[in-house]
């Protein structure tokens, strides 16, 4: 290349580095890309539980999250030959007549990240004419509640006694218990931002925090037999990870759309879940 411009060779230069860039993130997708890694295989509930569900009355409260989970209700039932229960909104507490019919009642409760307002509203809406005749009750927290900053010890021992409060209160009613949702590994663009300080609550930190209070969790209610642990399925195929000591489990990248969030197969999966622990408890089975 003696007879070649100096800026030409330069040039060479600077598109062999980015060839090998390129070769090498290449490698690393087709590690991590869907279809070959990190595969979920939860099982779907039966058409024997499904009936069951259709015949018991559920209360969820819960927020955009939860929102994703209802709608893998319906495509969870819309696969099977069993009609898809009615969802009705009692945000407000009271009970309208297409929702005093309703096989799912939900409600949005409390603000994100202020798990305390989340846990009184539950109470509230428990206590409301929306809480009536209900068979199966429970409410979750979202990813942004639980973060690195999180007194996780705090809002573990809030949600305790909440909900000791409210099966005092409603001894009738069969209570389920959840664990807190996580968020996916962080991206490229996720990580420039990180290191420019602009953090979006989804990092290691916000996860490991996630595992504290999900491990307070099922240790108090795992042998209950009662958990719904989102976490556990939104985990699956993952594999543990470890930062500074600290072990913690991420949501599959399957499984989201904006690595917080649940797209239709994630919604399914915890779907699935819920549903089949519905009815294992439901007092109708």
């Amino acid at each position: 290349m003696r007879n070649v411009p100096r800026a030409v060779k330069l040039l060479a230069g600077v598109w062999s580095g980015v060839l090998v860039v390129a070769v090498a993130l290449a490698g690393a997708w087709l590690l991590r890309s869907p279809g070959m890694n990190d595969q979920v295989t939860s099982a779907e509930p039966s058409e024997s539980e499904l009936r069951v569900v259709g015949r018991t009355t559920v209360l969820f409260g819960h927020q955009s999250v939860g929102m994703n989970i209802l709608d893998g209700v319906s495509n969870v039932y819309a696969g099977a030959s069993v009609s898809a229960p009615a969802i009705a909104d009692v945000s407000g507490g009271s009970l309208a007549p297409d929702a005093e019919k309703a096989t799912f009642r939900h409600a949005y409760v409390g603000v994100n990240e202020d798990p305390m307002s989340k846990f009184a509203a539950f109470a509230d809406v428990m206590d409301s004419s929306a809480g009536k005749d209900v068979d199966v009750a429970l409410m979750k927290l979202c990813y942004v509640d639980i973060t690195a900053a999180t007194d996780v010890q705090a809002v573990f021992d809030a949600y305790a006694s909440m909900m000791a409060k409210v099966e005092a209160a409603h001894p009738d009613v069969r209570f389920l218990y959840t664990t807190a949702p996580l968020t996916a590994d962080r991206n490229w663009k996720s990580k420039v931002k990180a290191v420019l300080g602009r953090d979006d609550q989804m990092g290691p930190a916000d996860n490991i925090a996630r595992e504290r209070y999900n491990a307070l969790v099922r240790e108090k209610y795992g042998a209950t037999g009662r958990l719904v642990d989102i976490a556990a399925v939104e985990s699956e195929g993952t594999g543990e990870r470890s930062q500074d000591g600290s072990t913690y489990y991420v949501l599959n990248e399957n499984l989201t759309f904006d690595r917080g969030h649940l797209n239709e197969a994630g919604s399914e999966a915890v779907a699935a879940e819920l549903l089949k622990m519905v009815a294992t408890h439901s007092p109708v089975a």
